[in-house]
């Protein structure tokens, strides 16, 4: 029987991330490899850049609510990435972040919860095949503030203090 599961991958396809340009190419290509390498079983999915504005949009919502695992890539800081990581964590999906380690740091809130990379190196590239495993066999460990108030349905009606707590 075959595995239907799909993991999505998201990452920066506008046309002004063009220091990114091939980056998504590259890490979905590591990806791709560590899945088949260690017989993953998911379906494999990226939307790709087009003209049609519209469509990408839809192939991108399509794609974080069919999938079962969403693997994205945090590093360009782009408020789209950061929009597809709330509607993946809105449709409580497992999610695991990316980030480039030569590049500045996430947010506070987001950073903790993020596999690591450095695709200048033979060493670099294979910690992270190795790390991507070990997230893709366990990606519930990669938690969040984002998951926390997802999975707790906390309506925020008041402010959040320093330490977190939801005051009226």
């Amino acid at each position: 029987m075959m595995n239907t599961d799909v993991c999505f991958f998201a990452t920066p396809i506008n046309e002004n991330t063009s220091n990114f340009k091939g980056h998504d190419d590259l890490l979905f290509g590591y990806i791709q490899d560590t899945f088949a390498k260690n017989q993953l079983g998911f379906n494999l999915l990226k939307v790709e850049m087009s003209k049609d504005h519209h469509q990408i949009e839809q192939n991108i919502h399509d794609g974080l609510e069919k999938a079962n695992l969403v693997i994205i890539d945090l590093s360009s800081h782009d408020p789209n990435i950061y929009y597809e990581l709330g509607y993946a964590k809105a449709l409580n999906k497992k999610v695991i972040q990316l980030q480039n380690s030569h590049l500045d740091s996430l947010p506070f809130d987001l950073g903790h919860a993020t596999v690591l990379y450095d695709s200048t190196t033979d060493e670099g590239i294979n910690q992270f095949k190795k790390d991507m495993l070990e997230a893709v066999k366990s990606p519930e460990t990669l938690d969040t503030p984002l998951s926390f108030y997802a999975e707790n349905d906390v309506e925020i009606s008041g402010r959040i203090d320093d330490q977190g707590i939801v005051e009226p």
